[in-house]
C-alpha cells in the first residue's frame, strides 16, 4: 500500500480464493388434489478455504463466470450500486435505504458511504437475529448473470456449511402429467409436477439456478409423504419446471399389436428363361423377386388406470422408415418421424388410443419420415 501521505485510512483488499463453494436445494409440497404446491428454496455456501470468515456479506453467483473483470464488478457492487460511482448524494440516499431496510427498527445511524466501501458493521448478525425472521436474499440482474446478496453478514468457519432460504412461493399452481418419452424418460409412463418460474406462478423474477429438489404430497393430516428426489437443472425465467416422480404403480401402460398384415406387393422381373423339350414341350421360367411392399398394423397405446382421479396423458412415439399414422386421434407431429398422442384417461378402467400404422417397404419408400392421416 502506498500513501502520499501518514494518516489512517480505511483499505479494502479484493482477491481470489479457492474453497468456497455453494449449492441450491428446493422443497416442494404438493396439496392432496395435486393442483397446487408450495415451494421453498434454499441455497447452502460451503467453506473449504482454510480461512475463518467472520461478518462476512455473501454475494451468490448464478452463472459461469468466464472474465476476471466480471467477477472484479461483481465484488465492487453494493446493492446494483457501483462503489466507484457513488457521488455524496448518492451515498446520502444509500445510507437513508440501508437504515429504513436493516435498522427500521431501531433509532440507529450508519455511515453509508463506508458501508458501500466495505466498512465492517458488526451489528448485522445479533441485531437481525433479534428480528426472529428468515434473512431475505436480495436478486439483482448483471448482464447475462444474477447476483444474490444475503442479507446482513455471516460468520461461516472453515470446514462449515451453512444453508440460507432463498424464496418461497406459496399455493403455486401446477399441473400433474404423465408421459411417455422413451428418448427421455426411457421405456415407461412416468409422472411429472409441472409448474412455471414467473410471477403469475409467485416465483419471483430470477432464474432457478441448479440444485437438488425434494417433492411430497401433504396427506389431508398434518402429515408428508415423500414422492421423489431429482436434480434440477437451470431454469431461466418463463421456463417451466419439471419434477418427475418417476413411474405410477396405480397407471399401467402397455404397447399392444392388435393385427398385422402386409399387401400391395411389387416385383422386379430378374428374367425370363424358355425351355423345349425334344417332344415339344416347353417350359417357362421366370425369375421374379419383391421389390416393395406396405406393412400395416393395428395398434394401441392402453392406458389402465387406478388412481381414483382423471389423469392426463402424453405419449411420443417413433416409426423409422417411411410412414403413415393413421388414426382419428387428436395427434400432433412433434418431429420428422414422431408423433405424439394426448389423452384424458377417466378413473378406474382401461383407454385404448388406437391407430392404424402403414409402413413403405423396398422400391415403395421414398422418404424417411412420418405423416399424419385422419382415417381408420
Amino acid at each position: 500500500v502506498q500513501a502520499a501521505a501518514d494518516g489512517e485510512a480505511t483499505v479494502e483488499i479484493s482477491y481470489f480464493t479457492s474453497g468456497l463453494s455453494w449449492s441450491a436445494d428446493y422443497v416442494a409440497i404438493a396439496d392432496p388434489p395435486e393442483a397446487k404446491v408450495d415451494i421453498t428454496g434454499f441455497v447452502r455456501v460451503f467453506n473449504q478455504s482454510g480461512e475463518e470468515y467472520e461478518n462476512a456479506q455473501v454475494r451468490l453467483v448464478v452463472g459461469t463466470i468466464n472474465l476476471v473483470e466480471v467477477v472484479a464488478e461483481l465484488a465492487r457492487r453494493r446493492y446494483g450500486v457501483a462503489v466507484d460511482k457513488l457521488s455524496d448524494e448518492r451515498a446520502s440516499e444509500l445510507k437513508r435505504q440501508v437504515n429504513a431496510w436493516f435498522f427500521g427498527y431501531m433509532d440507529m445511524d450508519v455511515n453509508a458511504r463506508g458501508f458501500a466501501e466495505g466498512a465492517p458493521v458488526t451489528l448485522y448478525a445479533a441485531d437481525l437475529a433479534m428480528l426472529g425472521r428468515p434473512k431475505e436474499v436480495a436478486k439483482d440482474s448483471l448482464g447475462e448473470y444474477f447476483i444474490y446478496t444475503i442479507e446482513g453478514t455471516e460468520t461461516i468457519p472453515n470446514g462449515w456449511s451453512k444453508r440460507l432460504r432463498s424464496f418461497e412461493g406459496h399455493k403455486v399452481p401446477m399441473r400433474a402429467q404423465y408421459r411417455y418419452r422413451p428418448a427421455e424418460y426411457g421405456d415407461k409412463l412416468v409422472r411429472l409436477f409441472i409448474l412455471t418460474n414467473n410471477e403469475e406462478s409467485k416465483l419471483g423474477k430470477t432464474p432457478l439456478p441448479d440444485g437438488v429438489a425434494r417433492v411430497y404430497r401433504g396427506n389431508g393430516r398434518e402429515g408428508l409423504a415423500f414422492l421423489a428426489s431429482q436434480p434440477l437443472k437451470y431454469v431461466p425465467i418463463g421456463d417451466k419446471i419439471e419434477l418427475n416422480l418417476g413411474p405410477d404403480p396405480r397407471v399401467i401402460h402397455e404397447w399392444v399389436r392388435l393385427r398385422g398384415w402386409r399387401d400391395n406387393f411389387w416385383f422386379h422381373r430378374a428374367g425370363l428363361n424358355v425351355y423345349r423339350h425334344l417332344d415339344g414341350r416347353t417350359r417357362l421360367e421366370v425369375d421374379d423377386q419383391i421389390a416393395g411392399w406396405e406393412d400395416h398394423a393395428r395398434c394401441a397405446e392402453r392406458i389402465r388406470n387406478y388412481s381414483g382421479r382423471p389423469i392426463d396423458v402424453e405419449i411420443r412415439r417413433s416409426f423409422p422408415g417411411h410412414a403413415v399414422f393413421i388414426s382419428r386421434l387428436p395427434a400432433t407431429q412433434h418431429d420428422y418421424n414422431t408423433v405424439e398422442l394426448t389423452a384424458t384417461c377417466p378413473p378406474g378402467r382401461a383407454t385404448e388410443l388406437t391407430y392404424h400404422l402403414q409402413t413403405l417397404e423396398g422400391t415403395l419408400a421414398k422418404q424417411q419420415n412420418v405423416t399424419l392421416q385422419t382415417g381408420d
